[in-house]
C-alpha cells in the first residue's frame, strides 16, 4: 500500500491510564471498508480515534523502572513516523465484563514502525523480555469493546488472530 507516512510525532507523555499511546492523525486513516464493515458475519464499527500503543498499562509500570527521563531521551533519539501497510487481520477475543463474557472483535491494520522495534527492544535489553516481539497496529473497527482488544506481542496476536483479511 502507497500511503504516505504520519508526521513524525513527538513524545505524547502517558495517557490517563498510564500507557504510553502514539496518536495517529484520523485524516490519514481511511480505509477500503467504509465506515461499517462486516466480515464474516460480524459487524463491527468505526473507531473515531486512532493511536499505536507503544506501551500497555503492564509495560508501562514496568519500565517506571528505567525513568520516564531516560524513556524520553530515548524516545527523542527515534524518527518515530508509522507507515500504513493495507495488511489487515481480525482479531476475537471473550473478555470478562460485570454482566459476564463479552464477544470482543476488532480489525487492526498492521504499520511499519522500525521506531517501535527500537524503542522495546532497548527497554527488552535493560528490563526483561515483556517488551520483546511488538506488534505495530492501529485499530480501525470494534465490536463489544470500544477500546478494541489488546495486541501487546507477538504471542498475543497468535492467540487472537481470526485470520488475515483481504478488502
Amino acid at each position: 500500500m502507497d500511503s504516505p507516512a504520519h508526521p513524525a510525532i513527538a513524545w505524547p507523555g502517558f495517557d490517563a491510564e498510564r500507557a504510553l499511546v502514539l496518536p495517529l492523525l484520523a485524516g490519514l486513516m481511511a480505509t477500503p471498508f467504509g465506515e461499517r464493515c462486516q466480515i464474516d458475519g460480524v459487524r463491527l464499527a468505526r473507531k473515531q480515534e486512532f493511536h499505536v500503543t507503544l506501551l500497555d498499562r503492564q509495560m508501562a509500570r514496568a519500565a517506571a523502572g528505567y525513568g520516564e527521563p531516560q524513556l524520553r531521551a530515548l524516545y527523542a533519539t527515534l524518527q518515530w513516523t508509522p507507515r500504513r501497510t493495507g495488511r489487515y487481520a481480525l482479531l476475537h477475543e471473550t473478555k470478562r465484563s460485570g454482566s459476564g463474557l463479552l464477544e470482543c472483535w476488532s480489525l487492526i491494520e498492521h504499520l511499519q514502525f522500525p521506531a517501535m522495534r527500537s524503542f522495546r527492544t532497548v527497554l527488552a535489553q535493560a528490563l526483561g523480555p515483556v517488551f520483546d516481539d511488538p506488534v505495530p497496529h492501529v485499530t480501525h473497527f470494534v465490536r463489544g469493546d470500544p477500546n478494541g482488544i489488546g495486541v501487546p506481542h507477538v504471542r498475543a496476536l497468535d492467540r487472537l488472530l481470526v485470520r488475515a483479511v483481504v478488502p
